[in-house]
């Protein structure tokens, strides 16, 4: 039976936090050479809303002292996303940066911490 979430040790919340957020940043500033993307109108949109969503959400259950100080951990978040746009924009070859993805970036962060809140009133978190 697997284990709920609600169940992982607090260690490999924080293992997984930072591991995500080193493939994200890898993964970020890689030439998109070769790359066969999804074609649809918005689809790197949604992905990056969804890529930035689950940051915070791990960051968040790997650190909850990170939700009582919901502000600057937020900041956080949205100037990583910009930090992101503007390094592909500068050194990534075949890379640029966005406002709408830095848009999108943001608003993954807040719905991220928008879900920890409500959720971890049902106490499904």
């Amino acid at each position: 039976m697997p284990m709920p979430i609600k169940n992982i040790s607090k260690h490999k919340y924080k293992l997984l936090a930072v591991s995500y957020t080193l493939w994200l940043t890898a993964i970020s500033l890689t030439p998109l050479d070769g790359f066969n993307l999804p074609s649809f109108s918005y689809a790197d949109k949604i992905v990056h809303f969804f890529l930035y969503f689950f940051l915070t959400l791990l960051w968040v259950m790997a650190y909850p002292v990170f939700w009582k100080k919901r502000l600057p951990f937020i900041i956080i978040v949205i100037l990583w996303g910009i930090l992101i746009e503007f390094l592909q924009q500068i050194f990534i070859p075949g890379r640029y940066g966005d406002f709408f993805d830095a848009l999108a970036n943001t608003l993954g962060g807040i719905f991220g911490m928008i879900f920890y809140y409500y959720y971890s009133k049902a106490k499904i978190i």
